[in-house]
């Protein structure tokens, strides 16, 4: 059976992707088919972290309101239910159509009377495969200047649930925030990590995702990352204790995990064999942990 983990944050910079790809690296040094999915497609960038090239598997499409003004009855019903506003109307005009808002949700053609609306579809984005370091990578990319990325993730896990009875593990690496992108990368997951800082800004967050998780009933082990960087970090203690979620890690700055971040390496490339890196030594118990 696959096992499926995403590694999210709530907020960004927490260094949740950097933990997903060494995650991935660890695994597939220890014989494991690992598939690394790179979910936050408003900026990808695990290729980057891994130094692999992509390869375009398919472009990314989503629905388009056109407008039959023969069968249109200024209703307005479409503008309506518009929520982000792409669809306007006022009076007794034709409904005004703004395509660079729209998030494709397809509620206007759906309380059309008439159906007077039809799908013309737009470009919303990519899915590129790589491959670097013994793990196989699939990557969502949002088309610059669209408003939403979820076609974009919805059409990446697609292609996921083809592909995942070929690997043993499958770690999606979420986009930062709490939002409806975040909730699509984790649906069906059997845990997910969440990469925090030891700051009132990182606790308010990792409640947040919490919260979002409680949603879905999928289970939450805490990593906090950057640790030792204030004096107290009981702020993270309290919420992993609120929320019932266990601290499985506590990776501090890590002169191995810099520099090699510097050199554009994953800390477990640049650094194999490092007994002495709290980073490769965190990373492990992370593995460990997961492969209960």
């Amino acid at each position: 059976m696959t096992n499926i983990i995403a590694v999210s944050g709530g907020k960004g910079g927490t260094g949740k992707t950097t933990v997903a790809v060494n995650l991935a690296i660890a695994l597939s040094k220890k014989k494991y088919k690992v598939l690394l999915v790179d979910a936050d497609a408003d900026a990808p960038n695990v290729h980057i972290l891994m130094g692999a090239s992509r390869e375009k598997i398919r472009d990314v499409y989503a629905f388009l309101p056109v407008i039959d003004n023969e069968k249109c009855i200024k209703c307005g019903e479409c503008a309506k239910v518009c929520r982000i506003h792409a669809l306007i109307q006022a009076g007794d005009h034709y409904p005004v159509f703004f395509p660079e808002i729209c998030t494709s949700c397809g509620a206007c053609a759906l309380v059309c009377p008439t159906k007077a609306i039809s799908d013309g579809q737009k470009l919303m984005g990519w899915i590129y495969s790589g491959h670097a370091y013994g793990v196989d990578l699939l990557m969502g990319e949002l088309k610059l200047g669209e408003a939403s990325a979820a076609a974009v993730v919805v059409e990446l896990k697609e292609e996921v649930k083809k592909i995942m009875a070929n690997y043993d593990w499958v770690i999606i690496d979420t986009s930062p925030g709490v939002h409806c992108d975040v909730l699509r990368a984790i649906i069906n997951s059997k845990v997910v990590l969440a990469v925090t800082e030891p700051t009132p800004f990182g606790s308010h967050d990792l409640k947040r995702l919490i919260t979002l998780t409680n949603v879905v009933g999928i289970p939450v082990k805490i990593i906090i990352n950057r640790a030792g960087i204030v004096a107290d970090e009981k702020v993270i203690k309290k919420v992993a204790d609120e929320t019932k979620s266990e601290i499985i890690a506590s990776i501090p700055y890590d002169d191995f995990a810099i520099r090699a971040y510097a050199n554009g390496k994953p800390v477990l490339v640049e650094y194999p064999n490092a007994p002495s890196s709290v980073a490769i030594m965190e990373i492990a118990n992370i593995v460990e942990e997961i492969c209960k």
